[in-house]
């Protein structure tokens, strides 16, 4: 009987030891868990063939996770990567938030998509890649649509024997008449820009004639808001500055190359110190704070100085729309 106790002690023993064991041996949490969100944007989305575009690339990870893009950066024939810089930033729940800006330009014609861009990472020691969404594009040619086929051209026609006669004064008649209907065309188009950016600033004596589609679209969008009446509504102002907000916010986007979107104004201005004069910053971030005060410091404009901010609002992207000689602060 004793012999039986022993071995049944031995027993209990054995099986305490199994369980501390299995305890102490660490889970292990599979790599996936850890793989970062990304996701992929382009500004411009519409531009010509060999003009240029910003990728944005953003990655949201949890502490402890290294991210990076490989290089070269796989996107194919019909793209070329020539610059791109980082930046970091913190994000709800400690997560962190690494946005890679990348210029491109676009070798091909018609509706694109840039594939889906990788993105590495390593957490616990192992290394994981994930993929972006793919980013469509429309790439058009600088003379329109055109028909890019070598079986519809026409081929080499054989010499033929032609009569000599003088045709210069025909030549010369022809080339003074192209010349003078060049320059009343140019004169009416001149004008009639000169109308119409009267009309989008609302001052035909500060107009500018060198207005690109990047300012014209801010102005009609303020304009818009103008005729809409909601700045001269109370219980429609708030709402009012915030269509500006959203204006001004997406002009500064398109001009200095820059994503603005669920950025604070803070934010979007230390995005400009790289991309823009120090004038301009100064301009952008003084009108935004006057903006912000309504949307969000529950100050209550009257109509004329709502007036006022979409005055502002104009004279900024026309000070902002010309080219500048200042030196982008470092």
């Amino acid at each position: 009987m004793g012999r039986a106790l022993s071995f049944g002690l031995w027993a209990v023993a054995a099986v305490i030891l199994a369980t501390a064991a299995a305890q102490a041996q660490p889970v292990q949490v599979p790599i996936d868990a850890a793989a970062p969100e990304v996701h992929a944007a382009a500004s411009p989305a519409k531009l010509l063939l060999g003009g240029r575009f910003t990728l944005f690339v953003t990655a949201t990870f949890a502490p402890g996770v290294e991210v990076n893009l490989p290089e070269p950066l796989p996107l194919g024939d019909a793209f070329e990567v020539t610059r791109r810089v980082s930046e970091d930033r913190g994000a709800p729940g400690g997560r962190r938030v690494r946005e890679w800006q990348l210029d491109v330009t676009a070798w091909e014609l018609g509706d694109l998509q840039v594939p889906p861009v990788p993105v590495t990472f390593t957490a616990g020691g192992h290394a994981g890649q994930v993929a972006s969404n793919a980013v469509a594009l429309h790439v058009d040619g600088v003379l329109g649509d055109v028909i890019d086929d070598p079986k519809l051209v026409r081929p080499d026609a054989p010499p033929i024997a032609l009569v000599g006669r003088d045709r210069t004064w025909i030549w010369v008649g022809t080339g003074v008449l192209a010349v003078c209907a060049a320059a009343i065309a140019l004169v009416v188009v001149r004008r009639r820009r000169k109308r119409r950016i009267a009309w989008l600033v609302a001052d035909p004596g500060g107009a500018r004639s060198s207005l690109d589609p990047v300012s014209e679209r801010a102005l009609e969008r303020l304009l818009a808001i103008e005729r809409s009446g909601v700045l001269a509504r109370d219980g429609e102002r708030k709402r009012g500055y915030a269509d500006m907000a959203d204006a001004i916010r997406a002009y500064v986007g398109a001009r200095y190359r820059i994503a603005t979107a669920e950025r604070t104004t803070a934010e979007l201005v230390r995005a400009l110190v790289q991309a823009a004069p120090v004038a301009d910053r100064a301009r952008v971030e003084a009108w935004l704070e006057r903006c912000d005060v309504v949307r969000y410091g529950g100050f209550r404009a009257t109509a004329a100085e709502a007036g006022g901010v979409l005055a502002d609002a104009r004279a900024l992207v026309l000070a902002t729309t010309a080219p500048r000689a200042q030196e982008v602060a470092a």
